[in-house]
């Protein structure tokens, strides 16, 4: 093979890669240009849950008269989301005039652990409702991967924000900063 062949050769490598390292910045690129904070979920979907306690049905209508309400997927198997509850419970407390409704969802989870678990707190705040989810199908409903998360969605439904993770609800500024997502204040 003589040396121009192989220069022939390396050069059309090097042009495929390259194109091909083009084409590919631009579908990354692309996919990057979606707003950061836009979330995947945008709207409320339908959802049928139960209340722990009461067994009464809850879905979208259950909020309809809210200024808006935290969904918070959570399990008692779940160390983060157990360090985090008692913080939550007292986040949720700071809302209770504001008409902010607070659904705790329990996830792939016995009820018997979640009484348990909830006998802790004894009281929980007036706007706190708890469900339990034991298939976690609701977890696809809403796009959940892992918990504990958080959403928060205004009185027509839309997502306001997401929270993965555990959060830092005793932090002083986070109600407020919320409140401004509601409020627009």
């Amino acid at each position: 093979m003589s040396i121009s062949s192989k220069v022939l050769i390396i050069s059309l490598v090097l042009g495929a890669t390259l194109a091909y390292s083009l084409f590919e910045k631009r579908q990354f690129s692309e996919m990057m240009n979606v707003a950061e904070d836009a979330p995947v979920l945008r709207e409320l979907p339908d959802f049928k849950l139960t209340n722990f306690y009461t067994k009464e049905e809850i879905s979208k209508e259950t909020f309809k008269d809210s200024n808006a309400f935290f969904l918070h997927f959570w399990g008692t198997w779940c160390a983060p989301c157990e360090a985090e509850f008692p913080e939550f419970l007292k986040f949720a407390k700071k809302f209770e005039s504001d008409n902010v409704q607070f659904i705790l969802l329990a996830v792939n989870d016995d009820n018997g652990k979640i009484r348990k678990f909830l006998k802790r707190f004894g009281e929980l705040p007036s706007n706190v409702i708890i469900s339990h989810d034991k298939s976690g199908d609701s977890m696809n409903l809403f796009g959940t991967v892992k918990v504990p998360e958080t959403y928060l969605f205004d009185k027509a439904g839309k997502n306001l924000k997401k929270f993965i993770g555990p959060q830092s609800w005793e932090m002083e500024a986070f109600a407020p900063r919320v409140k401004r997502l509601i409020f627009g204040q």
